[in-house]
């Protein structure tokens, strides 16, 4: 029967990974869905987790329980009055600091009194006569169930149910349940610190400062590791809690493996897995270069699964490979359980920066998708190495884990960097993601991570045709060709290439809405479609949502086409999103939306939009004829409209089908308060 400490470490940590990923959702629509969000996010969390433990070791250091009991009651209580503030901030050119800024107004006291928890509680335990201070690390497994209840019930049981506004005061209710709870384990004031325990609590290093620079480089790779895994799968599928929680639980899964009582060491098993990895890139090589450069689209999709699969395999491997070894190494001195996990913090602080400062900075003229795996892989094996340095001076050997990790990473970087290890003519990297111009001889195309965001023909007679997503054959030719000539005014949110922009006519005025100030000089210095143009273009910069509130323009159709590499900005798709572009749009507009996506199905979604707005829906998915170039893409673009007559325009046609036939009861229309990806996922 867990007793009152094991309670509140439990609670405490559930708080805190819960508010990671609901602040996170809270700031992600305000810098445009973009993935490094929650990179960001994700570092400033854990130099907050760094300030509470550093708060905790050293009040363990200098105060006697007691009074270390009243200052956290106190620290606690100050905490509350910054429950969850929204602060509402308008990303600058410096996104990432203002994305801190943000965090630290919204979430960063609180935070911080939080993560001091189980070293403060672990001090009283110790104080007290209860039996399971027997072990100093009593209380680790009760936290970290704690935090894998946290990130296991947001996406699945709290964010598909309850709206953000009730999210942020149910978590307001509990964190004042448990700073009440605090008063069932304080200290006794009767029971004087005897000198033995003053001298535990002593804050010299528990070891050489090898040991512990080996404990900070241990904690450091399994974080980067993770962060480098979301950022995958955040870019090539959606930047939302349900794919930040699965990396961030695979670490912690790690951790309760190895600082359970008995841990689990499965190692014969992983070295098969390793093996059969080992296996891929020979398939690769099989396959060759036709993939890589998309000649083989159903090779190339099988390619990309590997490489899902090997990004999640790798952080589980790299992460059991260190997180056991600084469970071998622990102190188990009573006192100095507070000093090691300072060293984890620092060395999480540590990995947090390198994938959210050093990689952005350091290779922000590189489109190498695989350079967070790199920067990684190449910290995790660091940590190695210096576990293994002793062995290294007397045998020069390393042990097997570490060649392990080393021949894994190289596996994992191949497959995650494999859609840009061709040269290209032009690569960016910036807080929005990575941009890269490359060209076949035939095409140049802009690629935003893996997924393309424009493309233009070389040939001088062609520089003027839309192609891929946006070409005449599909959905957004029927509609500026049948509808087309009515358009004087035409609104686009997401720039790209600027590809829309060919259909621009004489007279139009087309205004592009774009959040990233790196993308336009891209549109105009590598592609040709703005410069072309028929029409008169402006491009605003900023969130195409603040942009639209605070302007006066009526559209006659409004193009909603900002997917974040292969993101979905949630925030551009919700009721209130599309009550805005109503206001925004002249008497009878059309508002045009992309949805072409290979993971989610939003079809249900806007149907339940349409509905809750009373306007027409119709929805195309077009496949190019056979033998057409491969310049046409699949696509699906769905049209919403009051003018049920100029829509009956698109479905006389017989090519659009009626976007209500979408509807689901399981899907209903997103709001601000309230969305989710789990009834639209694609299996």
């Amino acid at each position: 029967m867990p007793g009152p400490f094991h309670v509140l470490a439990f609670l405490g940590s559930f708080l805190l990974f819960s508010s990671e990923l609901l602040t996170a959702k809270l700031l992600l629509p305000f810098f445009g869905g973009s993935a490094q969000v929650w990179t960001g996010s994700m570092m400033f969390f854990q130099g907050a987790l760094l300030l509470g433990y550093l708060y905790g070791h050293l009040g363990g250091a200098r105060l006697s329980p007691r009074r270390q009991a009243w200052l956290h009651l106190g620290v606690l209580a100050a905490a509350s009055l910054a429950f969850l503030a929204d602060p509402r901030p308008r990303p600058d050119a410096h996104p990432l600091g203002t994305l801190l800024l943000s965090l630290a107004a919204a979430i960063g006291a609180p935070f911080a009194a939080l993560s001091a928890t189980v070293p403060i509680l672990q001090r009283w335990l110790e104080a007290s006569d209860r039996p399971e201070k027997e072990s100093p690390y009593s209380l680790y497994a009760a936290s970290n169930a704690g935090s894998l209840a946290g990130l296991l019930s947001y996406p699945f049981l709290i964010e598909p149910f309850v709206p953000l506004d009730l999210q942020s005061r149910a978590w307001q209710v509990c964190y004042g349940l448990f700073v009440l709870g605090h008063l069932l384990v304080l200290p006794s004031a009767s029971r004087p610190e005897s000198a033995a325990s003053v001298q535990a609590h002593d804050p010299a290093p528990a070891g050489s400062g090898r040991r512990l620079l080996a404990w900070i480089a241990l904690a450091a790779g399994p974080c980067a590791a993770m962060l480098a895994c979301t950022q995958y799968l955040s870019s090539s599928l959606t930047a939302v809690p349900l794919l930040w929680m699965l990396p961030l639980g695979i670490y912690l899964v790690t951790f309760i493996l190895n600082f359970k009582a008995k841990p689990w060491r499965p190692f014969g098993c992983v070295l098969f897995l390793v093996a059969g990895l080992g296996l891929a890139p020979l398939f690769l090589a099989a396959v060759g270069r036709r993939v890589l450069t998309g000649g083989a689209m159903a090779l190339a999709g099988a390619v990309s699964v590997i490489a899902l699969v090997l990004n999640i395999a790798a952080l589980f491997i790299i992460a059991m490979i260190c997180h056991r070894s600084l469970a071998e190494d622990k102190p188990t001195e009573p006192g100095a359980s507070s000093l090691f996990y300072l060293a984890l913090s620092v060395g999480g602080l540590a990995g947090g920066a390198l994938l959210a400062v050093a990689v952005p900075w350091l290779g922000r003229h590189s489109g190498l998708m695989g350079l967070d795996w790199l920067a990684a892989g190449a910290l995790s094996l660091a940590a190695l190495v210096l576990r293994d340095w002793e062995l290294w001076r007397s045998k020069s050997v390393l042990r097997p884990s570490t060649l392990m990790g080393g021949f894994l990473v190289i596996v994992v970087f191949f497959f995650t960097a494999r859609a840009s290890l061709w040269e290209g003519t032009f690569a960016l990297r910036n807080f929005y993601g990575t941009y890269r111009v490359v060209e076949d001889g035939r095409m140049r195309m802009l690629m935003h991570g893996n997924t393309l965001h424009g493309m233009q023909s070389r040939d001088e007679t062609r520089t003027r045709e839309p192609i891929a997503y946006y070409h005449r054959l599909g959905p957004v030719g029927d509609v500026f060709e049948l509808l087309g000539a009515g358009f004087a005014d035409v609104g686009v949110v997401g720039l790209g290439a600027g590809s829309l922009s060919a259909y621009g006519r004489p007279g139009t005025r087309m205004t592009f809405y774009e959040l990233d100030p790196d993308v336009p000089p891209i549109a105009r210095e590598h592609f040709t479609f703005l410069a072309e143009t028929r029409a008169s273009v402006d491009v605003v910069l900023g969130d195409a949502r603040l942009s639209l509130q605070s302007s006066e323009a009526r559209h006659d159709l409004l193009v909603i086409d900002a997917f974040s590499a292969g993101a979905i900005p949630t925030h551009l798709l919700t009721r209130e999103a599309f009550e805005l572009y109503r206001r925004r749009l002249s008497p009878g507009g059309v508002i045009l939306v992309q949805v072409s996506n290979k993971h989610i199905d939003l079809r249900p979604m806007l149907a339940a939009q349409a509905r809750a707005l009373g306007l027409r829906g119709l929805i195309r998915h077009a496949v190019p004829p056979p033998g057409m170039g491969r310049e046409y893409y699949v696509c699906q673009w769905a049209a919403l409209s009051e003018d049920a007559a100029k829509l009956r325009r698109l479905s006389d046609t017989k090519r659009w089908e009626d976007l209500s036939a979408w509807s689901s009861r399981l899907a209903g229309a997103w709001t601000d308060r309230h969305s989710s990806l789990l009834p639209l996922i694609r299996f």
